[in-house]
């Protein structure tokens, strides 16, 4: 629903024929089911913006129309109301309906349609692809990376994600999709809020908008801590609501919520000095701390619908130490750099491959791995853990394995700059990953920094460079400024390989444009 929802502003779903069966609305965060009708009511309360839920419990009916109906008591002859649309690109029909003894009849109505929208700023950096990458270029692509993220912010008061970022911009749907990985909003929170020590960002944006931006990014993942006692993943954040067409599951993740506490909860300490974000982040690395005395490996997800850990435990939970990274640099507490190495030695006994690599996922119910499936997104999960790691405990066995890793991402890195999905196959058999190659420019960068080798800050360039050629710059205005792709994992779960662009993607691009800053700031 790309229209501002408001207060008693229902949906209503008409089927074609006459349907049978139950439906759910309002997924993930509702799962009552109610029967099927020709025409069913989509309650205010339950509605969201962009992205709505309509489970059925079969695949019979179809849809004849959806639309948005608000009743207003009028009293006098003259009528005026004003709707607030959610994007300059809008086209549909409003029709304005007196209801006289229950019985409808249309007396007006206004056919919009969609109208060329042009970015000037979207122009004036298309014309500098091919360029040099200057601090002007990488200044004016930073603006429109951050203006992206804006305008993928959950603004729906009403809705249990508040603040969230939707996490896909669905480039063939034109639509925003899933506001509920919490996760997925916070790298966005990192590099806005260094953003903002920018200049040339400081004339272009109000500080204290992007802070009060970020600072609901944070309320949003406060809100979904477990503080159950003596719950089993208790201290951790929910990051996801699973989708799949069938269902939803809240994952509570004890690993995932290290990266929360790294690229959200403690920049937001730091920038609003609330201590309730130090808090927050303290108690999961104690309770996490806890659990690392329960398990030779700490699981990854907790199912908490079922009440139980998941089985299989991925190479991206290598990302953990993030948090507890996080947490040090601040507090210089060494509990958090001890928790951090005990989480990490354990993990990397299961998942480190003496070549550098990682196992792709290891099931501590069974003690079996997978072998590594060399994912360019999924290798530098682990890869941010390792320089966590040297970050705490610098120039250690933690940067030899980054630098290992490191080499088989230089050895395959497209002559573009770009990496392959799988990062050492051909991109035209598996596509180019618009989601890894930011994250692996980023990951360069700071590992340039670890070690001041050269070939590092090469190699991040070189990916960084790509990024700026692909950055997306029209024709679709809410598309604008982010990277688009199209791989198997495009929207994880649902709409493989269709075209999207992805919040977190859009974090990690603006922060290796701010690292490439302060290299050229420093030379």
């Amino acid at each position: 629903m790309d229209v501002a929802l408001e207060l008693g502003m229902d949906g209503v779903c008409v089927f074609e024929e006459e349907p049978t069966g139950d439906y759910i609305f309002g997924g993930p965060y509702f799962r009552d089911s109610s029967p099927l009708k020709k025409e069913i009511i989509l309650p205010s309360h339950k509605l969201e913006h962009w992205e709505n839920s309509l489970m059925l419990d079969h695949t019979t009916p179809k849809i004849e129309k959806v639309y948005l109906r608000k009743t207003f008591p009028v009293i006098l002859r003259e009528f005026t109301h004003s709707f607030r649309l959610l994007s300059e690109d809008w086209s549909g029909r409003v029709s304005l309906v007196v209801y006289n003894d229950d019985k409808a009849t249309e007396i007006a109505s206004a056919q919009i349609e969609k109208t060329p929208i042009v970015s000037k700023k979207a122009m004036e950096l298309e014309k500098m692809k091919g360029g040099p990458v200057s601090r002007e270029r990488l200044i004016a692509a930073l603006d429109l990376v951050i203006a992206d993220g804006l305008r993928r912010q959950n603004n729906n008061p009403a809705s249990p994600t508040y603040g969230s970022l939707f996490a896909f911009y669905d480039v063939e749907a034109k639509l925003h999709r899933t506001s509920y990985w919490n996760w997925a909003s916070t790298q966005y929170v990192k590099m806005v809020l260094d953003a903002i020590h920018v200049p040339e960002i400081q004339k272009l944006y109000n500080k204290e908008e992007l802070i009060a931006s970020a600072d609901k990014i944070g309320r949003n993942i406060l809100k979904y801590q477990v503080k159950e006692e003596g719950h089993p993943s208790e201290g951790s954040f929910l990051v996801i609501w699973m989708r799949r067409f069938h269902s939803y599951a809240k994952w509570i993740g004890t690993s995932d919520s290290g990266v929360m506490v790294r690229w959200a909860l403690m920049p937001l300490y730091e920038a609003t000095g609330d201590s309730t974000y130090l808090e927050a982040s303290k108690y999961w690395a104690v309770k996490k701390a806890e659990m690392l005395d329960d398990f030779d490996v700490l699981p990854h997800f907790y199912r908490y619908d079922e009440d139980l850990f998941n089985a299989k435990i991925l190479d991206e939970t290598g990302w953990d130490p993030e948090g507890h990274a996080a947490l040090y640099e601040v507090t210089r507490e060494n509990q958090f750099r001890e928790s951090g190495k005990k989480f990490m030695d354990k993990h990397m006994k299961v998942f480190q491959r003496e070549d550098g690599l990682w196992h792709r996922a290891y099931d501590w119910t069974t003690k079996e791995n997978v072998e590594t499936m060399r994912m360019t997104r999924g290798s530098g999960w682990a890869m941010e853990g390792l320089l966590a790691m040297n970050r705490m405990y610098p120039d250690t066995i933690y940067l030899q394995y980054a630098e290992k890793m490191a080499k088989h991402l230089q050895e395959n890195q497209n002559e573009d700059g770009s990496w392959s999905f799988i990062f050492d196959k051909d991109p035209q058999e598996v596509s180019v990953t618009e989601k890894g190659t930011p994250l692996w420019s980023l990951l360069f960068y700071q590992l340039y920094e670890a070690t001041g080798k050269s070939e590092y800050l090469q190699t991040a360039r070189k990916a960084l460079s790509w990024c700026l050629e692909n950055q997306y710059t029209g024709p679709d205005v809410e598309a604008i400024g982010g990277l688009v792709g199209s791989t198997s994992h495009s929207m994880v779960g649902i709409r493989e390989y269709f075209p999207s662009s992805c919040a977190y993607t859009t974090g990690f691009f603006g922060m290796a444009i701010l690292e490439e800053l302060k290299v050229l700031g420093s030379q």
